[in-house]
């Protein structure tokens, strides 16, 4: 048995605070899978910090990267397969961060991620997509993480409204991706920063 998430939105819209509080929440409950494999998306992400330098992947790199991670969840689901074990404590969780949806928005059109998508589905994934509403993109994408962040967000669009704007706008980019995906998606509001709760929610709606 496999199955397993895949956390898409934007900067700040609560990735990294959603992956950690279904990790921790996953460990707490009886019965369910023992073994958790974890992919932040520090190991898929478009954009890497090369030896200190920042540098964006092309196309065919990232494919390779994203598929050996498929590959090796796909390497688990096998063995356990063969094992014939049936019992869900014996089975596999994953959760990947910054995936499939990510990629079809950097990547237009590509075959090989629709093809990658057909592989997470056979491993019983699920995607969730977390959004930000309009009134909340200010306070949280621009002013949260200080000023040497605010500075990044804004360095191409000079005013707030422009700024927020345009986060609208990739925004609105991810949730047209995962109309195109072929993974079930659920879309979270994260304006509260409730992340508990999220992960209560996205976990109770895989059983």
């Amino acid at each position: 048995m496999i199955r397993g998430v895949i956390i898409e939105g934007l900067s700040t819209t609560g990735k990294t605070s959603v992956f950690s509080a279904i990790k921790r929440l996953h460990s707490q409950t009886n019965n369910d899978e023992k073994t958790l494999i974890a992919i932040s998306e520090h190991y898929s992400q478009v954009l890497h910090s090369y030896q200190g330098v920042l540098r964006s992947m092309n196309k065919d790199e990232h494919i390779q990267l994203l598929s050996r991670h498929v590959e090796y969840l796909e390497q688990q689901f096998a063995w356990i397969d063969s094992l014939g074990h049936t019992k869900p404590s014996k089975g596999v969780f994953f959760l990947l961060e910054r995936f499939n949806v990510n990629h079809r928005a950097a990547f237009i059109n590509s075959e090989e991620i629709e093809m990658m998508e057909k592989r997470l589905l056979r491993l019983n994934a699920h995607c969730v997509l977390l959004t930000l509403s309009q009134d909340v993109v200010g306070p949280r994408y621009i002013e949260s993480r200080g000023e040497a962040w605010k500075s990044y967000v804004m360095k191409n669009h000079p005013t707030v409204t422009e700024t927020c704007q345009k986060f609208l706008e990739d925004q609105e980019k991810l949730r047209m991706c995962t109309k195109q995906s072929l993974i079930p998606t659920l879309e979270i509001n994260t304006d509260k920063a409730d992340w508990d709760s999220y992960a209560k929610q996205i976990l109770m709606g895989l059983n």
